[in-house]
């Protein structure tokens, strides 16, 4: 298996593609069975430098998860010459804003 193809697959089961902006929350849900599951079969295929260290995709607080998942997606994407790119919209609930971050795949 080439490393395009894993890393392709990879970012279809987070739900991450070009055509669409994905939730944060999809790619957090997304997590467990697209790196977590794979993580051997990835250490064997990709250079380490883009593996990295994984042991924060197992923190119980999202915060660390989420940023520790995004960093590892931007590795990947930057080994197909691409980028992921964000988008937030902004929403007033209750007199308070709310952030809500959304993703998308930009290959060159």
């Amino acid at each position: 298996m080439s490393t395009h193809s894993v890393i392709m697959q990879i970012f279809a089961q987070l739900g991450l593609s070009t055509a669409d902006w994905t939730a944060l929350e999809t790619i957090d849900a997304g997590c467990a069975a697209a790196v977590l599951a794979q993580q051997e079969v990835l250490e064997n295929l990709l250079p380490k430098r883009v593996v990295g260290n994984l042991s924060l995709l197992h923190s119980d607080i999202p915060l660390t998860r989420r940023k520790s998942l995004l960093s590892f997606c931007r590795r990947l994407a930057a080994e197909l010459d691409g980028a992921i790119i964000r988008r937030r919209t902004q929403k007033r609930v209750q007199n308070k804003t709310i952030s809500k971050y959304s993703y998308r795949l930009i290959r060159a």
